[in-house]
């Protein structure tokens, strides 16, 4: 197994997938530290890109995905390196191991290409977010997504009056046609906005008074509305989707499994506070009558 330790972690590749790990400490950037890890299988990479390092700066490696498979690109287009969950970076004394390494990877592409294999790229995209359910906390207040349902609770000191009134909203992942990312630039909010089919947006509309936003000011959730926004985006579906198939034992098992993790998951976030005694006691029945 072919390894790489870079600035903000460590990447590993066992000939199928790569594996990136990213550090804890506070040097690395909040999005990688809410993140964790993740895998991408190098059939679901469409370029690797190395760059060596040029005086005091060092080399940089980042793996280009096929389309539709980065749900973070998908909400942030252009993404500066701390928002960049692809891109590792390194200092100049392992340049020629962090060279060999993209070389590995970038035979490994080859030879996928060849062969032709073409991966789920939403099963690839929902491989690149953490598991559910997920909670981002802003200065207005914080937002819950659990795969079907995404809730914005208006509840924090800087949540503007309408807002206040309101409280809460909710919206069915099945309602969703998109989700929107911005990270505050200067004087203006950043915000993650989820956009309900057939809904008209403009670039006129205040975030701070829009019920279909949870807006953030500063750094505080700024990396974890982007994680929650490419969660979301990589579990939307078509909605002329074709009506799925039947399903097996063995599709019934993996889905038993998975509501049992994530009643797991909300115990957890419940025992740390973040979830109240009604919310959890709701989200655990929802998802047991689903069994």
């Amino acid at each position: 197994m072919d390894e790489l330790q870079g600035n903000q972690g460590t990447w590993r590749f066992d000939g199928e997938t790569v594996r990136l790990r990213y550090r804890t400490h506070r040097r690395t950037p909040a999005l990688l530290r809410a993140l964790g890890e993740c895998r991408v299988p190098i059939a679901a990479v469409r370029s690797v890109e190395f760059q060596p390092g040029f005086q005091k700066a060092g080399w940089r490696l980042r793996l280009r995905l096929i389309e539709d498979a980065n749900p973070y690109s998908a909400v942030n287009p252009s993404p500066e390196d701390d928002s960049d969950p692809l891109l590792l970076k390194g200092d100049s004394d392992s340049e020629l191991l962090a060279e060999y390494f993209a070389d590995q990877l970038e035979r490994a592409v080859a030879s996928e290409v060849e062969l032709g294999s073409a991966p789920d790229a939403a099963q690839v995209a929902r491989g690149l977010v953490p598991s559910l359910p997920l909670r981002a906390l802003t200065a207005e207040g914080d937002g819950f997504f659990d795969g079907q349902t995404v809730r914005f609770r208006w509840n924090g000191w800087l949540a503007s009056t309408s807002k206040g009134n309101e409280r809460t909203r909710e919206f069915a992942v099945a309602d969703i046609a998109k989700v929107e990312w911005e990270r505050q630039q200067a004087m203006e909010v950043g915000f993650l906005r989820v956009v309900p089919h057939g809904a008209v947006t403009t670039a006129m509309a205040d975030p701070e008074q829009d019920f279909t936003c949870l807006c953030t000011h500063g750094s505080k959730g700024q990396a974890q509305t982007l994680v929650m926004a490419a969660a979301i985006t990589a579990h939307l579906r078509p909605r002329d989707e074709a009506a799925a198939p039947a399903v097996t034992a063995a599709d019934s098992d993996d889905g038993t499994q998975l509501i049992y993790d994530r009643i797991r998951e909300l115990g957890r976030l419940h025992k740390e506070g973040l979830l109240t005694d009604e919310e959890f006691s709701t989200k655990k029945t929802e998802l047991l009558d689903r069994l």
